[in-house]
């Protein structure tokens, strides 16, 4: 038997190393796809010239805030089970962001539930924290989108009826996620999954009105920074009229997919998504292509400025 389960053990860590490998492998092929058209449209990397000193650090100062909100909206629904730092987790959520960049789908969930699982905390209260401002954050973004959409109607004219079908499936999926965070400890209580016992856990799980509001507000203004320095490249890049609005819409509707990592930091993955977008809002693809690298290596830089603050608090406090 025990043979058996060793057996067991090493084919799944098998299955588990080719699926990184293939994902790797997708992220790689992808990334090659977007250097090759970058490289065939040689003349539009001159719109890079367009990007001037404020641009570039107003957006680093957009997406420094998003974060620092993001991790404050992580940090509520957990602070319902332990006493977290807002300078420790950001910490533990900046070694996730790395090993997410290499360990594709788990890496980034990975390291925070082993960390905070030798802090105390239970595998399925982490679960219900992650799930609690994942969901939140995606209907955050929703509305967000139906603003934007709606302001683009006004300014530019009727958009495509694909991007507003796309605002709409997002729009939806934020719904769906504020109903089941009702419905699952419902779900979960039933003598049914008894036999399911991380799913069973989570019965005993509830979030009051308060704290779902307060996650709501930080995911706002975090979604709202990040709209910003999107809509800041595309206006900068593009330069057309509504060019702002269109391009914060672009990333509201690609939102979800940040949700989880696919390939390894889901590089590839965003960045044609992005560019998918903008093209149906009359973006080229080029500039999708670009808005979208910027904005990776500025989250990089921003991801960066944080650990620094972080470490020297830490340093100068002796304690996260």
């Amino acid at each position: 038997a025990e043979s058996k389960a060793k057996e067991g053990g090493v084919v799944r860590e098998r299955g588990v190393s080719g699926r990184r490998l293939i994902l790797t492998a997708v992220a790689i092929a992808l990334l090659a796809a977007v250097a090759a058209h970058l490289l065939s449209q040689r003349d539009e990397l001159e719109y890079l010239q367009r990007l001037s000193a404020a641009v570039v650090l107003t957006t680093l100062l957009c997406q420094f805030v998003s974060q620092m909100l993001w991790n404050e909206a992580m940090r509520v629904p957990l602070r319902a089970y332990m006493a977290l730092g807002f300078w420790e987790l950001l910490l533990v959520r900046s070694g996730g962001f790395l090993v997410g960049t290499v360990v594709p789908v788990a890496g980034n969930v990975g390291v925070r539930m082993a960390y905070l699982k030798r802090r105390g905390l239970g595998y399925a209260d982490f679960t219900w924290a992650t799930v609690v401002s994942n969901v939140v954050a995606l209907f955050a973004a929703s509305v967000l989108g139906t603003i934007a959409l709606g302001l683009v109607w006004i300014v530019a004219g009727a958009p495509p009826a694909s991007v507003v079908g796309l605002t709409a499936a997002v729009v939806a999926a934020g719904v769906a996620g504020l109903v089941s965070l009702r419905a699952v400890p419902r779900l979960a209580a039933h003598p049914r999954v008894e036999r399911w016992s991380w799913l069973a856990a989570l019965a005993r799980h509830r979030t009051d009105l308060r704290t779902v509001g307060w996650i709501l507000a930080l995911s706002a203004g975090r979604h709202a920074c990040a709209f910003a320095a999107f809509g800041l490249l595309y206006q900068s890049l593009a330069r057309t009229r509504g060019g702002f609005l269109t391009g914060g819409l672009v990333y509201a509707i690609t939102s979800p997919i940040r949700i989880v990592s696919v390939t390894p930091g889901n590089l590839g993955i965003t960045e044609w998504a992005v560019a998918a977008v903008g093209k149906l809002l009359s973006f080229d693809l080029t500039t999708g292509l670009i808005v979208a690298l910027v904005f990776r290596g500025l989250s990089l830089a921003a991801q960066v400025l944080g650990v620094l603050l972080a470490g020297a608090w830490v340093g100068v406090r002796g304690e996260p």
